[in-house]
């Protein structure tokens, strides 16, 4: 007669990370197929619960801490942190993550809400991205880690490291991107240099709209001088 499945539901977690191949007892050695399959899926059942607790508990925390963060209150103090630390470079999604400071959402309802946050903001974005330019010239002269040691026919050499070149373009190519779209008369591309005087009747001057009726004007007189 055929021994009845051993159940293994009622093992506790605890019990499975004892034993983490099969439980401390001499009968493992007399299971089944199915038994050792039974015991490794209730394992892993067991298991991915664990993790599965942890990762609800986790998202409780983190939406408690957040219910906390969105309805900090604005100060001066708080706001001027904030944008000292962004004109040193600093993002501000990497400082709001800190407990002390608002969420994201809150810092952009503070900058709705307060104009004289507003004008220390938009001077810290812009202090930033002097820090943007010096990183420019920085990242692309840094070498100490663009090479790496291969070993080739039982002897050392030292090669480019793809890896670590290709993440220092991107870096630049970010920063790049940042500078182009806040500071375009310095860093966007021109294929000609405008040289631009005060001279409001000067063609280069005007604007598209100005400029058609000017010579409208102009074609307007012909017509009358040569009526005449």
């Amino acid at each position: 007669m055929a021994q009845p499945q051993l159940d293994f539901s009622r093992v506790t977690l605890e019990e499975f990370e004892r034993n983490d191949s099969a439980p401390d007892d001499h009968k493992r050695l007399f299971w089944s197929t199915e038994e050792h399959n039974a015991w490794q899926k209730e394992r892993a059942r067991k298991y991915e619960a664990k993790r599965a607790e942890q990762e609800r508990l986790e998202r409780e925390r983190e939406a408690a801490r957040n219910a906390i963060k969105n309805a900090m209150a604005y100060s001066d103090e708080t706001a001027q942190e904030l944008c000292e630390r962004i004109s040193c470079g600093e993002l501000l999604i990497d400082i709001c993550d800190e407990e002390n400071m608002p969420t994201m959402r809150r810092c952009n309802q503070w900058l709705k809400e307060h104009t004289e946050f507003q004008a220390l903001y938009r001077d810290s974005i812009n202090d930033r991205l002097n820090i943007f330019e010096e990183q420019v010239l920085k990242i692309a002269d840094d070498m100490k880690h663009d090479f790496k040691t291969i070993v080739k026919n039982g002897k050392e050499r030292r090669v480019h490291d793809p890896d670590v070149i290709a993440r220092a373009k991107l870096r630049i190519e970010v920063r790049f991107k940042h500078l182009k779209a806040m500071r375009p008369q310095k860093w966007g591309e021109q294929s000609t240099i405008n040289v631009k005087n005060e001279d409001e009747f000067d063609p280069a001057n005007m604007t598209a709209e100005e400029l058609e009726k000017q010579i409208a004007a102009i074609e307007h007189k012909n017509r009358i001088v040569r009526a005449a």
